[in-house]
C-alpha cells in the first residue's frame, strides 16, 4: 500500500504549472534613488513603485531566472531584492520604503 504524503509542500507537477505559466524571459532594472535595489518583471513589463523608487533603470533585458523567482513573479507580476552592501547576496522586498528627505 502507498501512503500518501501529507506534507504542506506543493508537489512537482503543481510547481510547474505555476512556473509555465511565467513568461519566459524577465528585464532587470536597478532603482535610481537607492541603486541596491533591484526588480525583475516580465520582459517589456512595466516595473511598480516608479515614484518610490525615484524610476528605474534598465539593466538587462530578456534574461532567464530560477524557479523560485519565476514563481514569486508568477504569484505578485515582480520580484524585488535590496543587494547586500558587500554583493554576497541579496534580502526579498515585498515593498520599497519611503524615502526620508
Amino acid at each position: 500500500m502507498i501512503e500518501e504524503e501529507t506534507s504542506s509542500e506543493l508537489p512537482i507537477e503543481a510547481l510547474n504549472t505555476v512556473v509555465s505559466d511565467v513568461p519566459i524571459t524577465f528585464d532587470n532594472y536597478r532603482s535610481v534613488g537607492d541603486p541596491g535595489v533591484m526588480i525583475f518583471v516580465p520582459n517589456d513589463g512595466v516595473p511598480p513603485f516608479r515614484f518610490k523608487a525615484g524610476g528605474w533603470d534598465l539593466l538587462q533585458s530578456s534574461i532567464d531566472l530560477g524557479p523560485a523567482m519565476r514563481a514569486r513573479v508568477a504569484e505578485r507580476g515582480f520580484f524585488m531584492c535590496r543587494l547586500n552592501e558587500d554583493q554576497s547576496g541579496w534580502t526579498e522586498l515585498d515593498d520599497l520604503p519611503v524615502a526620508s528627505t
